[in-house]
């Protein structure tokens, strides 16, 4: 049934790896779930005033395209190893059919780009914008004991066009189904971190537009600069010294946060081998349970060889 007004409930987000940056490809696409978007194209009015031409106001100028914006997806299973792949890069994949797939994406790599294309389908005049040249930025996450598993990350695209039919009629698709709180965890030297309430993991590849001058107003590329890790761990004061005793000895330590799906071996980590953890004061603040928040930093591990790494086990064969 065609519609006159859009609704996000309506919106379909298909994306897929580009050849050639900037190149959207005719087809092979892959549907995706997301929460919700603000990417969009933007082309901003300038003013520069001129003497003589009276009080009136005279014509803006416009600016140069900016394409960029955030998604926001649900941590599940199986789509989310397409967007890792575009955060970090084609991950090493071992496993087979029976015992499940490990895909294992690493730090520090070239990055692929991606085309992308949200659409409205119901309109009576269907719309669909199209993305093309998009790598991904960053990646956060926070942690709880309960609640759904989200993530947000961030997009910067060459440009946007506007088309009034969908760039691929017959997606591929993947079956949603999501990580939750519930089944979450952080480990600090491969054990359990004891009295933790909450936690923030951001991962950014800190990526830089090449704004060129071109007579369309696009930007070149983008290049990934300096990869950067870090977040926050929230526990109750107590006994555990794990933390504690790593800050006193000014000596970093191994994290992980993850989460698996109970009662089968499909799990997702985020592997970091070398965490940076600040000396916190200890505030009280009434009657209640002490609790210190720990802002951390990652760096790059020698041994190794990376800075994170994330794991992702499922029944996919590949991404």
């Amino acid at each position: 049934m065609s519609k006159t007004r859009a609704y996000g409930a309506d919106c379909i987000l298909l994306a897929a790896f580009e050849a050639a940056y900037g190149t959207m490809p005719a087809g092979g696409y892959t549907r995706l779930s997301f929460k919700e978007t603000s990417l969009g194209a933007e082309r901003p009015l300038g003013y520069d005033p001129l003497l003589g031409q009276g009080r009136d106001a005279q014509d803006p100028f416009y600016e140069a395209v900016k394409d960029e914006g955030e998604f926001g997806v649900p941590l599940d299973l199986r789509s989310l190893g397409f967007w890792l792949k575009g955060l970090l890069g084609a991950p090493a994949t071992s496993g087979d059919a029976g015992t499940g797939f490990t895909h294992a994406f690493t730090s520090g790599g070239a990055l692929p780009s991606l085309a992308l294309e949200i659409g409205h389908p119901t309109l009576a005049v269907p719309k669909f914008f199209r993305h093309s040249g998009a790598k991904l930025g960053s990646l956060a996450f926070d942690m709880a004991r309960s609640g759904p598993a989200n993530a947000t990350i961030a997009v910067i695209a060459q440009g946007e066009t506007e088309a009034a039919a969908t760039i691929d009629a017959a997606p591929a698709s993947f079956a949603l189904r999501r990580f939750s709180q519930g089944s979450g965890s952080i480990l600090v030297g491969g054990q359990p971190l004891a009295n933790v309430v909450g936690g923030r993991l951001s991962f950014s590849n800190n990526l830089e537009p090449v704004e060129t001058i071109r007579s369309d107003g696009l930007i070149d590329g983008v290049d990934e600069t300096e990869a950067t890790a870090e977040g926050s761990v929230e526990v109750r004061f107590g006994t555990d010294t794990t933390l504690t005793s790593a800050i006193a000895a000014e000596s970093p330590v191994e994290m992980q946060y993850g989460f698996t799906i109970p009662g089968t071996d499909y799990a997702l980590r985020f592997h970091l081998p070398r965490v940076f953890l600040p000396k916190k004061k200890q505030e009280i603040k009434g009657p209640g349970g002490i609790q210190a928040s720990y802002d951390w930093r990652a760096a790059r591990d020698p041994v190794a060889g990376y800075l994170l790494r994330v794991t992702l086990v499922n029944d996919v064969d590949g991404y």
